[in-house]
């Protein structure tokens, strides 16, 4: 049977499961502001013909039919958003899962999933998209000194493309090819699989080695998310758009 969460402390979720659940952690009024922002964005994107940066962030889109897989550091494009990555409730949680009060913010994206278009992920751990065991990456904790914050800005249902992760798989370490993300053939167990099922302002939080995906929204609704993520000072060396190599950040 699959690990539920829920029942644990957030730091105890982490440990055992790989992935931590934090209801209610941005309130209606704010969720309203990230709405408005993300809806300003999207009507940004509809005006490109392709991907491309506009005032710092990169806006990752195809048209006809129109798909908007992510706007990276959104927060160049929508200062209300931006001012969340310094917000004490996410460095907080971040502190606690890195040990470290000294944090370099190197995410900050808007997720997009409208019904019948198609965005998914396939399984993957986030240390591919973060360079491990490159030149790139740095791994100062030995705990692969990265954690990924996720917020709902829609519900995020059954129907609609949720986050589905494999619990107790970041106990694997990093498994994935370094070069392709590709993870060994054979290792995903899909029956194990938990379902994300978030509420507007409802978090998880998760380490680089867990293993998660999601497939296509096949509801009525969007499922857009809001998506941050700190390091520790010395583990990155990639350069992101709109924050370079990062931006630090001191709870």
């Amino acid at each position: 049977m699959p690990i539920h969460a829920e029942t644990m402390d957030t730091q105890t979720q982490l440990e055992r499961c790989g992935y931590a659940v934090h209801r209610g952690l941005l309130t209606p009024s704010e969720i309203q502001t990230l709405r408005e922002g993300f809806d300003a964005l999207a009507q940004q994107a509809r005006g490109l013909s392709e991907t491309a940066e506009l005032d710092g962030a990169r806006f990752v889109v195809q048209q006809d039919p129109f798909r908007l897989h992510r706007v990276v550091w959104c927060g160049a494009a929508q200062p209300e958003i931006a001012a969340l990555g310094s917000d004490p409730r996410f460095l907080a949680q971040a502190t606690q899962a890195l040990g470290s009060d000294a944090l370099v913010q190197i995410i900050q994206q808007a997720h997009f999933k409208f019904p019948g278009d198609g965005v998914d992920f396939r399984w993957h751990q986030d240390a591919s998209n973060r360079r491990y065991g490159s030149e790139l990456w740095t791994d100062v904790n030995g705990r692969g000194s990265f954690l990924q914050m996720v917020v709902a800005v829609d519900p995020m249902t059954a129907e609609n493309g949720p986050i589905r992760v494999l619990p107790g798989t970041h106990k694997l370490g990093f498994v994935a090819d370094p070069k392709t993300g590709a993870l060994p053939e054979g290792l995903v167990d899909e029956s194990q699989a938990v379902d994300l099922l978030l509420e507007p302002g409802d978090a998880a939080f998760f380490g680089p080695f867990l293993i998660h995906g999601s497939a296509p929204n096949r509801g009525t609704q969007p499922r857009r998310l809001f998506l941050q993520g700190y390091t520790l000072a010395g583990a990155n060396r990639r350069v992101y758009p709109g924050c370079g190599t990062g931006v630090r950040r001191r709870a």
